[in-house]
């Protein structure tokens, strides 16, 4: 009688409790991997944002309260000589969104000249720039909103803005990017805007954020530093921080999102914790006499303890697979491209996460036959047959 054969046929003796532990553990293990995979996704994206060396000046206020775009030339003058920054790209947010859709997009307005060097990563081409600079009404957009409104190259569509005046343009899209971290935004020029605003009687030349773009992270520091020291105990005073940090703060501006998915991972393993333990527990109290059989027939008490380690182990492992496959394949094959999280559209299916799944089910299911089989070892067959004879 081998283990396997054991293993079997204890799994086949309750089909309907073996399948409701299997799908109690797959429902948990789909949602931890989607939820792991959201938290690295966003981790990989600040490591890149990382690596930019971008850094972000807003008014030290809020983020809705707006600096004179002559702040720019004044974190230019900080090093006339580029020794420590590229280039300082304005921005102003437009929010616009397509006439009769409920939903604003990641629209912002961005000084045309340094916009292509201070966001090099979005990977425009000497054709690309051209396009950008010959037409104030081009635009760059990321993938998330190409494949979403079906728009390519070439393409002329009109967006109107969700905040004062509340603008109707129209847009020419010169180019789309395909970095996965900016499949969601829809980059404008500010001149285009600045004229707008001016053409329906409105205040121009202001921005919501300056982005300084960094020659080394030594230079980011002091920079970071020396800008906001420049503009203190001014009426207009400035926060700067990197990309990263930026990100994460506007992140949790709507709720710590990566908290609340590491939070819903506890829960989830907490609650195939207590599943699988219940289970085994139960399977123990009712197999005690034939445990206790297999001791009469000669098995030796060790061997006992590795078959019900072995099933809780396997029907753990068994019920993640049922979740953590589907899942995974469902993610690739029907990406969530209505996604807005940020700038991200899709969620990826990251093998960290369907690793982790695996791992921590096989280390549930040992946790939870532990016991059962620490007592399975403990039996004494004599009292165990007088007990149920």
């Amino acid at each position: 009688m081998t283990l396997t054969y054991v293993l079997m046929q204890n799994l086949r003796r309750n089909p309907l409790r073996s399948g409701l532990t299997a799908v109690a553990f797959a429902l948990p293990m789909g949602v931890f991997v989607v939820a792991i995979s959201l938290v690295v996704l966003l981790i990989q994206i600040g490591e890149i944002a990382e690596k930019e060396l971008r850094l972000a000046t807003r008014n030290k206020t809020s983020l809705t309260s707006m600096l004179p775009e002559g702040h720019r030339r004044k974190i230019e003058g900080l090093d006339p000589n580029r020794e420590r920054l590229r280039a300082v790209c304005g921005m102003r947010w437009f929010g616009g969104r397509i006439p009769g859709e409920p939903n604003a997009l990641t629209s912002l307005a961005a000084d045309p000249d340094t916009f292509p060097i201070v966001y090099s990563d979005v990977g425009m081409t000497a054709d690309d720039i051209a396009a950008w600079n010959a037409k104030r009404t081009a635009a760059v957009i990321g993938r998330g909103y190409a494949d979403q409104y079906r728009w390519a190259v070439g393409d002329r569509l009109v967006l109107q803005s969700t905040v004062p005046p509340y603008l109707e343009l129209e847009f020419h899209v010169v180019k789309i990017i395909e970095n996965k971290e900016r499949a969601n935004v829809f980059y404008l020029r500010r001149d285009y805007l600045d004229e707008s605003l001016l053409a329906a009687g409105e205040e121009a030349g202001r921005c919501n954020i300056f982005w300084t773009k960094c020659n080394s992270a030594a230079a980011l520091r002091s920079l970071q530093a020396e800008i906001d020291e420049n503009f203190a105990n001014s009426p207009e005073e400035t926060k700067s921080e990197d990309e990263n940090a930026f990100g994460a703060n506007f992140m949790q501006a709507g709720g710590d999102l990566p908290g609340l998915m590491r939070t819903m991972a506890f829960v989830v393993l907490y609650i195939v914790a207590l599943v699988a333990g219940n289970t085994m527990v139960m399977s123990f109290r009712e197999r005690t006499r034939e445990i206790a059989v297999f001791k009469a027939i000669g098995f030796q008490s060790r061997r006992i303890f590795t078959i019900v380690l072995a099933e809780s182990t396997l029907l753990a492992l068994v019920g993640a697979l049922c979740g953590v496959v589907p899942t995974a394949i469902g993610l690739t094959l029907f990406p969530m491209t209505q996604l807005r999280i940020g700038p991200l559209a899709t969620i990826e299916v990251s093998p960290i996460a369907v690793v982790a799944s695996l791992v921590i089910a096989v280390l549930v299911g040992l946790a939870a036959g532990l016991w059962p089989a620490y007592q399975a070892l403990r039996l004494r067959t004599v009292d165990a047959l007088r007990r149920i004879a």
